[in-house]
């Protein structure tokens, strides 16, 4: 998967210890980068470092991105333990379980989806971008989703939304940094293959919707004009697209990993 000529640059992958944000990070390991990956799970960390058997190349830092000054302390010890961080992927987010029409649902869902998806990147970014200024290169990937873009579910407003706001993270981030040597782009994954992902995921938002939406992992795979999910080999291939020493004129973008189920 040595498609995008990362040897020896330092990548941090935030929620990196299992689906999409583990496969990134291997495929950043195999192109030759050294590779930082955090989580709150411990047994995820050490059987990810187990599995990779990649030495040193490889690190796990325990860490809840929501918890106050860990971007900070996360940035510091990978810059004292790898190097500079010249690679960031924004992995963390996610749905925060709760579903409903904006009339039925807890206001506070859509500010708890915000901190999870958007703030969580806000700070990490925030956090690395100075290394990345003073090494005058960065690649910054933020991770969000196709609801980010055209929703395909009911009910799941906050998510929606959060990525909506990811995306326009993005974008702000990429018009302010360009002129620095750093890019930021966005990955918009569909449903993926993750047997645990899609599990929950379709189980929870199943319950909350009923008749055409009750089976929402067959909903999304309708839309899809390949027929399929994606695969989690595929979505790392997409990102490695957007972190190589070769993507410095692609910036401010959303790149889809979807099937062809938006049309934008």
């Amino acid at each position: 998967m040595n498609t995008s000529s990362d040897s020896g640059r330092v990548a941090l992958v935030t929620g990196g210890t299992d689906g999409i944000g583990k496969s990134i990070a291997l495929a950043l390991l195999h192109s030759g980068a050294r590779v930082a990956v955090t989580g709150r799970r411990v047994e995820k960390g050490r059987e990810l470092l187990d599995a990779a058997a990649a030495g040193d190349r490889l690190i796990f830092v325990e860490s809840d991105a929501l918890a106050d000054g860990e971007p900070e302390r996360v940035a510091a010890h990978v810059r004292d333990t790898l190097g500079r961080v010249e690679i960031l992927v924004n992995n963390v987010g996610g749905g925060t379980g709760e579903y409903g029409r904006i009339d039925t649902i807890d206001p506070g869902a859509f500010r708890r989806g915000f901190d999870l998806n958007v703030m969580t990147a806000v700070t990490m970014t925030g956090a690395v971008l100075p290394q990345m200024i003073d090494g005058g290169w960065g690649r910054i990937l933020m991770v969000a989703s196709v609801e980010g873009k055209l929703p395909t579910l009911p009910g799941i407003g906050p998510y929606v939304t959060a990525k909506h706001a990811l995306i326009g993270l993005a974008k702000s981030v990429a018009f302010d940094c360009g002129e620095l040597g750093i890019t930021c782009n966005t990955l918009c994954p569909g449903y993926v293959e993750i047997p645990t992902r899609v599990r929950t995921q379709s189980s929870s938002a199943g319950k909350a919707n009923t008749g055409r939406y009750s089976n929402p992992q067959q909903n999304y795979q309708d839309l899809t004009r390949t027929g399929r999910h994606a695969t989690l080999d595929e979505v790392a291939h997409a990102a490695l697209s957007l972190l190589g020493e070769h993507s410095g004129a692609i910036t401010g973008t959303t790149l889809n990993v979807d099937g062809g189920s938006s049309p934008y």
